[in-house]
């Protein structure tokens, strides 16, 4: 399984097919803004530059499946993207900007048919859209590592939880098959 991968691949295909601009099958790169070149065409730098375990979904208890197993919980992780817009001019970088902030607006949730098979098949059938709204110094940080490379204007987003299943065995369990009578307890226990 490719998980991340297939998160990135299923971001890229929304993109491609509501972006007029980058409808070019190398119009989405998930390189760092640092490897991007001036262009002719219209690019688009997606690129993942923080992976984060979700702490509020770390303890999540095991979950039943059939009636005598127990199947541990996901590793639940939190994409951080910066998208960058690369054209001849600023005008069409805005656009770009204004078109992927309009879809992830519309499509706050990526579910069924933007998803592929494999990331449904791993238990991802629903992707959170967070927008990051980083401060001017957290992007001034952030466009320091890539050097040698002017400021562009980019948005963060986030895309959680995303699952990757554990691979540890299923826990078999024993189900009660006959409720206890409480009566007997209770005599045991006024006897005492």
């Amino acid at each position: 399984m490719a998980i991340l991968r297939d998160v990135g691949e299923s971001v890229k295909e929304l993109l491609h097919q509501k972006i007029y601009e980058l409808s070019d099958e190398n119009s989405i790169l998930f390189d760092s803004p640092a490897d991007i070149e001036a262009t002719t065409t219209p690019k688009l730098s997606m690129f993942l530059y923080q992976i984060v375990e979700n702490s509020h979904l770390r303890n999540v208890e095991p979950k039943p499946i059939g009636i005598d197993q127990m199947r541990y919980s996901p590793l639940a992780l939190d994409l951080y993207y910066i998208f960058t817009p690369f054209a001849n001019n600023r005008e069409t970088e805005v656009i770009i900007l204004e078109r992927i902030m309009q879809i992830f607006y519309d499509n706050a949730v990526i579910k069924d048919e933007m998803l592929t098979v494999s990331l449904k098949e791993s238990g991802n059938d629903k992707i959170r859209v967070i927008a990051n709204n980083l401060s001017f110094e957290e992007l001034n940080k952030l466009w320091e590592r890539f050097p040698n490379k002017d400021f562009k204007l980019s948005v963060s987003y986030i895309f959680t939880p995303i699952k990757i299943p554990s691979e540890k065995p299923d826990i078999r369990i024993k189900r009660v098959s006959e409720k206890p009578d409480i009566r007997i307890k209770r005599v045991i226990e006024k006897d005492i």
